[in-house]
């Protein structure tokens, strides 16, 4: 009875160390490089350059690679951006840009904790210049809405929109210019 329990343990152990799972994952990171380099196409050289990414802490001697178990696949997805409507949105905000850079460096305009532009003060504007922020704002933001759809959409995942908008916000945060304005997660803002 031993030796038969000590058998089935042995073939259960190696049954575990052999399995593979494979995932078909959300790819936040391929989407991550993928929003980086639309943030740069739209703003061009306001783009502030990304710090290269770190290797996550604690993997080189973590017991977890010396242990046998089961390994796990990722099905590699890459991101699709180049749709005609991804880059016709791509375009249109990169024309807007221009009008929106001195909005922002005024901090008239300040980029939200959601990625989405927010109208900060419209003091020191006359009624065509906030007239004018307002249009500029509306508009970028249905294209930054518009973008998030159609490359979730592209990519097959469209039920994950909120998550490629997240993405994208911290694209756009991060490559902000010094000076500008970022709401805080509590509502306030704060110069980058």
């Amino acid at each position: 009875m031993k030796i038969l329990f000590k058998c089935l343990l042995g073939l259960t152990l190696l049954a575990a160390a052999a399995c593979v799972t494979i995932n078909i994952y959300f790819p936040a990171e391929e989407l991550r490089g993928a929003a980086d380099k639309i943030v740069e196409e739209v703003w061009g050289e306001r783009a502030a350059p990304q710090p290269a990414p770190q290797p996550p802490a604690g993997e080189k001697g973590s017991l977890r690679r010396l242990l046998p178990g089961p390994a796990t696949a990722h099905a590699a997805q890459d991101i699709n951006v180049s749709t005609p409507e991804i880059r016709a949105v791509k375009e249109a905000m990169k024309q807007r840009s221009d009008k929106l850079f001195p909005y922002l460096d005024s901090g008239h305009v300040g980029i939200g904790a959601d990625g989405l532009l927010k109208v900060r003060a419209t003091e020191g504007l006359d009624l065509r210049g906030r007239g004018e922020v307002n249009r500029l704002v509306s508009e970028e933001n249905a294209d930054r809405q518009r973008l998030y759809r159609e490359i979730a959409r592209a990519n097959g995942f469209p039920e994950r929109v909120q998550e490629v908008q997240s993405i994208f916000a911290d694209s756009w945060r991060d490559n902000a210019a010094a000076d500008w304005h970022l709401e805080q997660a509590d509502g306030s803002w704060q110069r980058k």
